[in-house]
């Protein structure tokens, strides 16, 4: 060991203490109302987070010779939501070669100007899905369609695990059944294609745990690609809607997908006034 790399170590376990401690629980979907003594996430709430366990975590922060491989920089970049230039840095500072934009595995940055995009488009549901289909942000009206999915667990925030791991989503979709396989083949495209990010590995290891026809579904090896559909609810407050749906990629950012519901009738228009 020389003395370069153990300042080096030193270096990264500052950088991550620095970012863990910037973030507050409510960035990360935790709900905790106790005074905290010390300003940002627990050290065991970032290893939850980013699935590893609290001590290896604890010896990060503390710049202990230990193995950091780049799937777990992966997952400290999303749960630390760093920036790409942030993620740059985690890689550089250990010595690894940083990955390029497009692959880059962390959280993606919030964009205000797509956040009041979301509000703009009232009272048609709206929502931001990053390249896991974790929930990024929504609108009022997409709260109201499906659920406040602010209270949800943060690690079940995902537009994935609504639909197959929560009960509520197989009435309120009247063909769940098509619905739930499209979108799942979709999933299953992108994470075959990226077998290294952990992420994809968790929303799938979770549903397979809770949810018993998953397997079923999983096993299928069904792939697709997006296409305009639309899609039929029947919702306990508003009633029967049919909603055409849309995609569009952020320009600076193609992991954020913005997915748009509008009303593909008179109907249904009506119906979304009164919802929201």
């Amino acid at each position: 060991m020389t003395d370069s790399d153990d300042t080096g170590r030193r270096t990264l376990g500052a950088f991550v203490r620095s970012r863990r401690e910037r973030l507050s629980p409510d960035e990360v979907g935790i709900s905790d109302f106790s005074r905290r003594r010390t300003p940002g996430l627990r050290r065991e709430e970032v290893a939850s987070l980013a699935g590893v366990s609290l001590s290896w975590y604890t010896w990060l922060e503390q710049g202990r010779d230990i193995k950091v491989s780049r799937q777990v920089l992966a997952s400290l970049a999303r749960a630390l939501r760093l920036s790409a230039p942030e993620i740059r840095h985690l890689y550089r500072l250990s010595d690894e070669l940083p990955p390029d934009l497009g692959e880059v595995r962390g959280c993606p940055v919030r964009d205000e100007q797509l956040e009041a995009m979301l509000d703009a488009l009232q009272p048609n549901p709206a929502v931001l899905l990053d390249h896991h289909w974790d929930v990024v942000a929504w609108n009022r009206a997409e709260a109201a369609l499906f659920t406040d999915f602010g209270a949800l667990p943060a690690a079940r925030r995902n537009m994935l695990w609504v639909i197959f791991g929560w009960p509520p989503a197989r009435s309120l979709m009247t063909d769940w059944e098509a619905q739930a396989t499209q979108v799942l083949a979709q999933f299953r495209m992108r994470a075959d294609e990226e077998p290294a990010d952990p992420r994809y590995a968790a929303v799938v290891a979770d549903l397979l745990a809770h949810t018993p026809d998953f397997a079923r579904h999983w096993q299928r090896h069904d792939v697709a690609d997006y296409r305009t559909v639309h899609k039929h609810f029947a919702h306990p407050r508003a009633g029967r809607l049919t909603l055409r749906q849309s995609k569009l990629i952020a320009a600076d950012d193609p992991r954020i997908h913005l997915l748009a519901r509008f009303p593909a009738d008179e109907a249904t228009k009506d119906a979304l006034l009164r919802l929201s």
